[in-house]
């Protein structure tokens, strides 16, 4: 069967308000990209963050313009945090407590699906530096209430969002954990992730966390594999 133009233009336009595309410009509503990885912001509905808040925690929230810049305004680990406070307000939220590790832990509403192509955690921690910061290193996480995990397993790059001379510019260490690599299968759910300060033996751990969230395909590339799965399916009808 001989697929016109006219088909391939429906079908894109149908996949396209599939992925949650705002249809006045095509741009999907729900999704972010930050540094080449892509998230659903959808994979966050009903989503909370609880933090230790015992009489020696020493968790604090501060406000940061970083997440303005990034797109993530309102999904920051602070933002879903309770109990936040400082400006903007309590976009970072600080683990400083070492002898008594401060933590803090993402509970996703619903659980997240891992697939072959959203397989990813993404952590993203604020620096100081235009490199990656070791101090901003000093944690483990625990997914889904499992064995601890060691933040130097992920694959850490420096990320800066350009927010200009205001004062508030941060650069991040971005800290890419593969599910997969964690013994972690296709089609198993996250419900939680859990990250706790540790002491790094220089006196100074303390990482600020921003965001957190598990990538899935960009947006072409969803086009292009909704496109190849439409193409497919309509050859086997022929």
């Amino acid at each position: 069967m001989k697929i016109t133009h006219a088909t391939i233009y429906v079908s894109i336009a149908s996949l396209t308000a599939f992925a949650g595309a705002d249809v006045a410009n095509g741009a999907p509503v729900s999704l972010v990209t930050i540094n080449g990885l892509t998230y659903d912001l959808d994979q966050f509905d009903g989503a909370s963050v609880t933090y230790r808040a015992d009489v020696d925690s020493t968790v604090s929230f501060d406000g940061k313009r970083w997440d303005q810049a990034a797109g993530v305004d309102g999904y920051t680990l602070g933002e879903l945090a309770a109990g936040q406070y400082g400006s903007d307000p309590g976009d970072q939220i600080s683990l400083n407590n070492r002898t008594t590790p401060d933590w803090l832990q993402l509970n996703y509403g619903t659980p997240f699906t891992l697939s072959s192509t959203a397989n990813q955690l993404v952590i993203h921690e604020i620096s100081s530096y235009t490199y990656v910061d070791p101090e901003g290193l000093s944690f483990n996480i625990s997914i889904n209430g499992g064995a601890m995990i060691s933040a130097s397993a992920a694959t850490a790059t420096n990320y800066n969002a350009g927010l200009g001379p205001d004062g508030q510019a941060e650069d991040a260490n971005q800290l890419v954990f593969d599910f997969f690599s964690l013994g972690f299968s296709l089609g198993d759910s996250i419900t939680s992730i859990y990250i706790e300060n540790i002491d790094s033996g220089s006196g100074t751990s303390d990482p600020d966390f921003i965001f957190a969230g598990i990538t899935i395909p960009a947006p072409s590339s969803l086009a292009l594999l909704g496109m190849g799965s439409l193409i497919a399916n309509r050859r086997r009808r022929a």
